[in-house]
């Protein structure tokens, strides 16, 4: 209404100004410098702007305050992961396809520093010990470690992962071979392990590997249990710092290089040792298709190998024992 009046007044302003131009002798419209002329020019310049400002406040171009800043609505924070369930291998141990030493043979063997994600838990294993079902770069399907915490450190509490859905059947052994009146093999039975020495360690510096009394037994014949006196960091335990152990039977000739902790002769080790090994007639052998063992006496040295990284020296240790083959 206001920009409505506004425009009637500019329109009178105009028309006394075309009237006072046709009253004069002079047809030329009056001079704007002239003192009436200079009145006139104020006048029309006070309406144009009153005009402008009305204008320019209907639609909206007036001073108007800013429109409040709309605050930026920020994302949610992710929250994070719950922990990825890890394993790192301590010493080497072998992976198996079930739960057990009873799983023979090993299907690979892994060394220390190696990670892995276990899946499932056994809390015992064939024929004991706890196992973990796990999967690893370097293995195309889960398979089986002792969860000992001499051989594996794990970022949670083992015991509360699942129990696997199945477990696979343990090997079935063969049948011992029953005599005949036409077989003379003698029926398999364990050696006799006799005039055992007490055992010599020897290093060539001064003793950087600390080992328990070795295990002889006839079950198995030799386990020795080693590791560092100052082993790496993060190390602990049976195998801590070592690399592995080179059995020497110097009458047969037989030689095994074992790199799981619990150093078996015949391999093993994770709880316990692999049994003597036999032929297909049950009668024992220097390994898996070995030389028979027979009657005498025998000089063993087990030879340990500290990790290069270690800086450690290897030491020695040898015995001398008769074995009566029954």
């Amino acid at each position: 209404m206001d920009m409505i009046k506004g425009l009637f007044v500019f329109g009178g302003m105009v028309i006394l100004l075309a009237m006072a131009g046709c009253g004069g002798r002079d047809n030329s419209p009056p001079s704007l410098t002239s003192p009436g002329g200079e009145a006139i020019a104020e006048s029309v310049r006070e309406t144009v702007a009153a005009m402008a400002a009305q204008t320019a406040e209907a639609s909206g171009g007036g001073n108007t305050s800013a429109a409040p800043a709309v605050p930026a609505t920020s994302l949610p924070a992710e929250s994070p992961d719950s922990t990825i369930p890890s394993c790192t291998v301590l010493t080497g141990v072998n992976l198996r396809n079930g739960p057990g030493v009873a799983y023979e043979p090993p299907v690979m063997s892994t060394n220390p520093g190696t990670s892995l994600q276990p899946i499932a838990y056994v809390p015992s294993g064939f024929p004991l010990g706890t196992w973990l079902l796990v999967e690893m770069d370097d293995a195309d399907q889960p398979l089986w470690v002792s969860a000992g915490p001499q051989f594996v450190s794990c970022n949670i509490d083992i015991t509360t992962l699942p129990r696997p859905v199945t477990i696979p059947p343990t090997p079935v052994p063969l049948p011992a071979a029953t005599p005949t009146p036409t077989d003379s093999s003698p029926v398999a039975m364990q050696p006799v392990l006799r005039n055992i020495s007490g055992g010599v360690t020897s290093c060539p510096d001064s003793p950087t590997i600390q080992t328990n009394k070795p295990i002889v037994d006839p079950r198995f014949l030799l386990r020795v249990d080693a590791q560092l006196f100052n082993p790496p960091p993060g190390e602990s335990g049976n195998g801590a710092g070592i690399d592995r152990v080179e059995f020497l039977v110097n009458e047969a000739g037989f030689t095994h290089t074992e790199r799981v902790a619990g150093y078996c002769i015949f391999q093993g080790g994770e709880p316990d040792c692999r049994d003597w090994p036999r032929d297909a007639s049950g009668r024992f052998t220097w390994g898996e298709g070995g030389q028979l063992v027979v009657d005498g006496d025998y000089s063993i040295t087990a030879t340990i190998y500290p990790r290069p990284e270690t800086g450690a020296t290897q030491c020695h240790w040898s015995t001398l024992l008769t074995i009566d083959v029954p």
